[in-house]
This record gives C-alpha cells, structure tokens and sequence, in this order.
C-alpha cells in the first residue's frame, strides 16, 4: 500500500511548513510581547514606588519645617512620576513654604489649566497671592476656591476657605469687605458653639456689635461653657452701651476665668454706668435727680482733682483755658443741681449731664484715663439712656 504522505503532491507539504512557521512566529511574539510588558509593568511599579518614597520624604520634611529640602524630595518624586497632581501640589507647596513664590505660581498654575475648578489648587494659589500682597488675584482665587470642586467633605472645605478669606481682609484693615464676607460666613455655619463664637470675634474686629452679640448668644446656647464665649458677649453688649447686659455677661465671664482683668475692668464701668444712670426708664423721678446729682458732683470733684494736679486755678477770673470754661458753667449750674430742684424740674437732668460730660471729657484730656467711676460717668453721660432692663 502506498504512504499517504508520498503522496501529497509538493505544494502541500509547503503549505504545511509554512503555517507551522506562521504559528511557531506568532507564538514567539506572543513570548516575547508578554516577556517585555511584564518588564515594563515591572519597571513602572518601581518607577511608582520609589516616586512614593521620595514622596513621603518630601511629607517628614515639610512636618519637620526644612522646606528646601522638602522641594528637592518632591521633585525627584516627579521625575519617576511626572503627570502626579498630587506631588505637583504638594511640591508648589514646599516652594511656597521656602518663599520660591515664582516658581511656586508656575506649578500651581499649570495644576490649574488641567483642574480649572479644583478648590484646592484655587486655595493654593488664593495664598500664594495673599503672600505675594496681589489682594485683587487673592480675592478672586478665594471665591473660585469657596465655589470650586472638592473631592471630599465639599462643605467643610468651603467653610474653611470661607473662614480664611474672612481672616485674609481683617488682616489686611478690609474691613467693609470683611463684613461681607463675615455676614456669608454667617449663614453657612452648623450648630457649633465654637464657630459661632470665632464669628462672633470677627463681627468684634469690624465694628458690628449687633452681630457679634448674636452669635456669642448662640454660641452660649450651644454650650454655657465654652471659654472666652461670655467674656465675648459682655464686651459686645458693653460696645452697644447696654451696660445691664453686659454687667450679666461680665459677671459670668469673670467667674469663669478670674485672670480676665479685661472683662473684671469692664465689669466695673458696667456695674458702675448701671447704678448712676439717671436716663433708665423705670426709674422714679426722685431716683433719676438723686443720680444725676451724683453724678454731678463725682465730675465736679475729678474736674477740682485735675486741675489741682496740673497746677490749675478754677477760681473766677483766672483764665485756664478749657478748666475755665467748663468751670464757669459748673458755677451757674451749681445752685440748681439739688435733689429737691431736680424733682421738680426733671427737664433739666439732661443738662445737668451735659455738663457732667463737660467736665469729665476735660479732665480727662488734661489728666488722662480716669478711674473706673469717672469712666462709666463718660459713657453713661454720651450714650443717654441706652442701657436696656
């Protein structure tokens, strides 16, 4: 019988050799393509892996406050891993901590072109202005920052950039602006005792009182015992001359922290403009004349201490400038300040206050910062009765 192979004609065998070629090919590249990326696979991991030590050597460096070095880390970190944003950022960072602003801004801003929305890089570069004094650029990277995208805890990173723009114009005496900015701070606060009262602080830095009395109340509400939050409310009620309230605050204030010598001395004023106010309103006439005639006679005795201290004469006739005047005044309006004159006459204890303030403003011109009664004497007498029971 004759073998099959013989006979196959000779094209078919050539066939056949060339497809067990064409597969033993295919299986070599298929060798040799799995064999290279393995070694890049391999070759990338170790790539990663020493960017990520160079990474967190750059990280002990800045905790340990040696920026320079600290930007040399995070740059060998890019060279094994150029298109990391992570180590991009945190290398800007470095830079700014070693005041290399410029080359900071070139980083930061090629961050941005890539993650236009990116709060963080908008926070970055909203500091590195502030840094560099471009309040203008500051600003508007701030709001893009409050605006821009988070990847975690979006609100509590807003409330953070709000907080530090808000501390950015205190800083720099913008204060008009400031408010603004306070009062949007204002809105987006959570029931925390603590922010409440930082808000509170800054409303006391631009002159908002109202406000300021506001969120330490709410702050007090949230917890009677978070230090500082009394002190805080009394100082904002006495700014508002509602000296009752503030003398309540105060007191609270001081028991809490005995070393406030700030908030005892304001107690004090306080505790005193409450008891010589002659404008309260539930008082009875008889009390209003026998305050104002207090009144006027502690003024009358600190204009005589004054002079007498500055070697000035009050006598009539003798000119001492601003003593002679006030004291001129104080001799035609003597005979009528009696308790009996002012029951009767209750119109004139606003004149007679008038000139309490007379004198007290001279002498403390002359004589500087008096003492604590004279002090509630001037405040009682320039804010005419807004004291609130």
């Amino acid at each position: 019988m004759d073998c099959p192979v013989c006979t196959k004609p000779k094209g078919f065998l050539w066939s056949l050799e060339r497809e067990t070629l064409v597969l033993l090919s295919f299986i070599m590249l298929a060798i040799f393509f799995g064999i290279t990326g393995f070694v890049v696979q391999r070759y990338h991991a170790s790539q990663q892996a020493l960017g990520g030590r160079w990474y967190r050597r750059g990280e002990a460096a800045l905790k340990a406050n040696r920026p320079e070095e600290a930007v040399k880390c995070f740059h060998t970190a890019l060279v094994y891993s150029r298109d990391n944003d992570i180590y991009q950022m945190r290398l800007a960072e470095a830079l700014v901590e070693a005041n290399r602003l410029a080359e900071a801004k070139v980083y930061l801003q090629s961050l941005l072109e890539r993650q236009p929305g990116s709060g963080q890089v908008n926070l970055e570069l909203a500091r590195l202005s502030a840094k560099s004094h471009d309040i203008t650029e500051a600003l508007r990277y701030y709001h893009t920052a409050v605006f821009g995208a988070w990847v975690e805890d979006p609100g509590e990173h807003r409330l953070e950039v709000r907080f530090e723009l808000c501390k950015f114009l205190l800083e720099n005496n913008l204060n008009n602006q400031a408010e603004a900015e306070i009062i949007a701070l204002q809105t987006e606060l959570p029931p925390d005792a603590r922010l409440h009262a930082e808000v509170g602080g800054m409303f006391m830095q631009v002159g908002d009182y109202r406000r300021a009395l506001e969120e330490y109340q709410r702050a007090l509400k949230l917890n009677s015992k978070l230090p500082g939050a009394w002190a805080g409310a009394g100082k904002a009620a006495f700014q508002l001359a509602d000296y009752l309230a503030a003398r309540r605050y105060l007191q609270r204030a001081v028991e809490a922290d005995p070393k406030d010598t700030e908030a005892a001395q304001k107690l004090e004023i306080s505790r005193l403009a409450v008891e010589f106010d002659p404008f309260e309103r539930r008082l009875s006439e008889r009390e209003s004349s026998r305050r104002a005639v207090a009144a006027f006679r502690q003024a009358l005795s600190r204009l005589k201490h004054c002079a007498q201290s500055r070697g000035i004469s009050l006598q009539a006739g003798q000119s001492a400038g601003p003593f002679s005047d006030v004291y001129s005044k104080v001799i035609k309006m003597q005979p009528k300040v009696s308790l009996t004159n002012l029951r009767r006459n209750t119109d004139l204890i606003p004149n007679v206050m008038d000139l309490v303030l007379q004198m007290e403003e001279t002498a403390q011109q002359a004589c500087g910062t008096p003492p604590p009664i004279d002090q509630a004497l001037l405040l009682v007498s320039r804010t005419r009765g807004n004291t609130e029971q």
